[in-house]
């Protein structure tokens, strides 16, 4: 027991403050909707982590008449040029999804609804308050994506609602196999285990309790090294050690053990992807993924979304079959070209009923761009396109900087896996002596 106490003492010393960063910061990532996180900036930053800020931009448009006149969404806002010599003025503050052209109009899916914008004027046209994680415009539909689960479709003259529906694919339909570096991701990013925002809220519960306990370890330590409040100190143990707290260790088992094969996603990369899982030893959510739209396409004949498994086609909204194996995270339309950015898939085109690859092309392309009959990729690691100039960092990259380690530094990384190892002896430790109290009562 005495060995146990001190196991644990030492681990928790020496890894709470490390593990307090991790849990605050990755609960405030599993809720990156939230738009103060990108109105809230700091300028006074590593270099290394302002060029991570590019992460944020989402979509690039370009003037056909005017090359000069450039659109780019990101979540930090709208920007605009009419001179790829002069600067971008800021147009909104709107989380910027997509950015949909259709003949003489942009349609834009925005973290408020489904905006339009024409001859600088932006203007709300439906789903006030809607967070439209992806858009599709054609002749006579406008169909949107609320929040990656809800498929919507509009009347493109009246904006009014036409149907509202929740995706239901077949379970015969869902029979993938899937790589364990899938697997690693969608379990640490909350997305691993049961359908909806579950896995989320089981991240959540598990980053606020670490926070908890980081943070009264911390006190009672202090305390009993002051031998002051031996009282509080009494009740704050007894608080400490708690059922809620064992049930967290589980899933905080789980997200450092992934947070590790995330930190060394290079190195482990091709023995991760020669890992494959079968798909009867998966977790619930991979039998419905009904929240896992990330892409949407109408070509005024068939509907297509885009999940972690690939693209699914229907004519009715209601019968889907799959058309295309790989994860779909985007999926951009020109004329009668679909163009379809894979994430840790490869990328494709759909032309003439046929998906084409579309080798050397950036991997989880953000957008198209198409000039001269030549058609270029928009990614944020891209640095070929005119872009608003960046001098400041938002509370966003700054959590995610810290939470990856890149705001230290790049072997930052050892001392996180460090603090990993580290939380899963904690809960060995803490699992232990909580049982020991209990069997004395």
């Amino acid at each position: 027991m005495v060995k146990v106490h001190k196991l644990h003492k030492v681990a928790g010393i020496s890894a709470g403050i490390l593990l307090l960063l991790l849990s605050i910061s990755g609960f405030f990532l599993d809720h990156d909707k939230w738009s103060f996180l990108y109105t809230t900036s700091f300028s006074s930053v590593p270099s290394q982590t302002l060029k991570s800020e590019k992460r944020l931009f989402t979509s690039y448009f370009v003037d056909d008449k005017n090359p000069q006149h450039i659109i780019v969404g990101s979540h930090r806002g709208l920007f605009e040029s009419f001179n790829s010599d002069t600067k971008f003025s800021k147009i909104s503050e709107l989380q910027i999804l997509a950015i949909v052209p259709f003949l003489d109009k942009l349609y834009l899916a925005t973290s408020d609804g489904v905006y339009s914008y024409k001859n600088s004027h932006l203007e709300q046209i439906a789903l006030k308050g809607e967070y439209i994680t992806s858009l599709s415009v054609s002749k006579e539909k406008i169909v949107a994506v609320i929040d990656k689960e809800s498929l919507v479709t509009l009347d493109k003259q009246t904006y009014k609602v036409l149907h509202k529906t929740v995706v239901k694919i077949d379970k015969k339909l869902l029979q993938e196999d899937i790589k364990l570096s899938r697997f690693v991701r969608d379990l640490h990013y909350g997305r691993g285990l049961f359908d909806g925002d579950v896995s989320l809220f089981i991240n959540d519960y598990a980053a606020l309790i670490l926070s908890f306990l980081a943070l009264s370890g911390y006190t009672i330590w202090f305390f009993i090294k002051a031998k002051r409040y031996p009282k509080l100190v009494r009740k704050l143990i007894k608080t400490h050690a708690n059922i809620l707290a064992i049930l967290a260790i589980f899933p905080l088992t789980i997200l450092a053990i992934t947070g590790i094969f995330l930190d060394h996603s290079s190195g482990l990369g091709k023995f991760m992807k020669s890992v494959t899982i079968s798909h009867s030893l998966l977790p619930p959510v991979y039998n419905r993924l009904q929240s896992d739209i990330w892409s949407v396409d109408y070509d005024g004949k068939s509907y297509r979304i885009g999940n972690r498994y690939g693209v699914y086609a229907s004519k009715d909204l209601k019968h889907w079959r799959l058309e295309n194996k790989g994860f779909a995270y985007k999926m951009i339309r020109n004329g009668d070209n679909l163009y379809i950015s894979g994430m840790g898939a490869p990328n494709r085109v759909l032309n003439n009923n046929r998906y084409i690859l579309l080798p050397h092309t950036p991997h989880m392309f953000r957008d198209i761009i198409k000039q001269e009959n030549k058609v270029q990729y928009f990614s944020t690691m891209n640095s070929n396109f005119t872009m608003p100039e960046i001098k400041d960092i938002t509370l966003y990259t700054l959590l995610l900087s810290i939470h990856d380690g890149t705001f230290f530094s790049s072997w930052w990384v050892w001392i996180n896996d460090f603090a990993a190892v580290m939380l899963i002896l904690l809960g060995i430790t803490g699992a232990m002596r909580w049982y020991i109290r209990l069997r004395r009562g």
